[in-house]
C-alpha cells in the first residue's frame, strides 16, 4: 500500500493561513538530539538522565498580517505542556513575540514537575494579547489561539489517533456532501484488512469549520469530550461495517490491519466474539447494533453523562 507521508501531529489549526507562522519552530527532547521536523518522539529511547526538552522558535511573523490584519505587537508566544498521566496543564513559558529568543530551553525546575513519558504533548501557540472586535472566521478574544504547532510523546508501539481537519463548507460541496455537513470520515482506502503503519494512512475526520472552532474552545470541557467521543464512535462503526462487509465468509482478519486493531478492542470492551461481529454485519445487516458497541467501546456514555454535571 501506498504510504502518505505525515510530520505533523493530529491538530490541525482553527485559521486556514495560521500554519506558516509556526511552520519552523521546532522541538528536541535530548540535548545530544538536533532540531529536526518531527512532532512525534519516543521516550522509551532516550535515558532520563539526559532529557534535556529545548525549543527552536523561529517564527514567520508576515504570515500573522493574512490572519485578520494581525501583527507581531497583537499576539504572544506561549508554550504549555500537559501531562495526563499526572493530570497535570502548564504553561511554563511566555513571552512578546518582537523580542523572542532564538531557542527556550526548559529550566531543570521545571522539566522535574513532568514525566515526559508517552502522552505528554507540549504546545507552542500564538495567543492574542487583548480582545479584539468579533469577526466572522477570525479570534478575538484575548488568550484565544490563532496558531498551534504541537509536539508528542508516545512510545514507537502505541497506537496512533486519526487526524481531524478544518474543513469549509466549500471543500465538502466540492466532494458533493451538503455544504451544512457536520463532519465526514474520508477514506483513502477501502481495503481495511491490510496491515498498516498508521491509521492516518486509511481515514481522516473532516469538521465542518464553525463546528470545529467550537470544538477548539471547548476541547477541555465536557461538551467537546462528548461530541469527540461521539466521533471516535462513528469511526469504529464504520471500520467494522465497511471491513468486515468487505470481507468473504471465509476471510482470517490479518494481524496489524486496521480492521484487526478496532475489532480486538471492541471484543475487550463489549465481549462479543469476532463472530458475532461477523454475523451482525453479514447476516443480520445491524448497523444500529455494530453502532452501539461502538459508542461502548468508547465510554461515549460517560462523557455524555457528564455533560449534566458539567464536567
Amino acid at each position: 500500500m501506498p504510504r502518505r507521508t505525515r510530520t505533523e501531529s493530529r491538530v490541525v489549526r482553527p485559521f486556514d493561513s495560521a500554519d506558516a507562522v509556526l511552520a519552523h519552530v521546532r522541538f528536541k527532547l535530548s540535548a545530544q538530539d538536533d532540531f529536526d521536523d518531527r512532532t512525534l518522539f519516543d521516550p522509551s529511547v532516550i535515558d532520563r538522565s539526559h532529557i534535556r526538552p529545548e525549543f527552536l522558535l523561529h517564527l514567520d511573523t508576515s504570515a500573522l498580517g493574512r490572519i485578520g490584519c494581525l501583527t507581531a505587537t497583537d499576539v504572544a508566544l506561549v508554550i504549555r505542556i500537559d501531562d495526563p498521566s499526572l493530570h497535570r496543564s502548564e504553561v511554563v513559558f511566555e513571552h512578546v513575540v518582537d523580542d523572542l529568543p532564538e531557542t527556550y530551553s526548559v529550566p531543570e525546575e521545571v522539566k522535574d514537575r513532568f514525566s515526559w513519558g508517552p502522552g505528554l504533548t507540549a504546545s507552542v501557540a500564538l495567543v492574542l494579547k487583548e480582545s479584539r472586535s468579533p469577526k466572522p472566521g477570525l479570534p478575538f478574544m484575548r488568550g484565544q489561539w490563532v496558531a498551534r504547532r504541537e509536539f508528542s510523546l508516545r512510545s514507537a508501539k502505541e497506537r496512533r489517533t486519526f487526524p481531524i481537519e478544518r474543513w469549509s463548507s466549500e471543500r465538502f460541496v466540492s466532494q458533493g456532501l451538503p455544504s451544512d455537513t457536520v463532519y465526514w470520515i474520508d477514506f483513502f482506502w477501502e481495503e481495511l484488512n491490510v496491515r498498516i503503519e498508521d491509521p492516518a494512512d486509511v481515514l481522516r475526520v473532516c469538521l465542518r469549520a464553525d463546528v470545529y472552532d467550537a470544538l477548539v474552545d471547548a476541547e477541555e470541557g465536557p461538551a467537546g469530550r462528548a461530541v469527540m467521543k461521539l466521533i471516535e464512535a462513528e469511526i469504529l462503526a464504520e471500520v467494522l461495517w465497511r471491513g468486515l462487509g468487505g470481507m468473504e465468509r471465509g476471510d482470517q482478519i490479518e494481524r496489524g490491519s486496521l480492521l484487526h486493531s478496532v475489532v480486538a478492542r471492541v471484543r475487550k470492551a463489549t465481549g462479543k466474539s469476532e463472530r458475532d461481529l461477523r454475523e451482525m454485519v453479514h447476516t443480520r445487516r445491524e448497523l444500529g447494533t455494530i453502532r452501539a458497541l461502538a459508542q461502548a467501546t468508547v465510554s461515549a456514555r460517560r462523557e455524555v453523562a457528564r455533560l449534566k454535571a458539567g464536567g
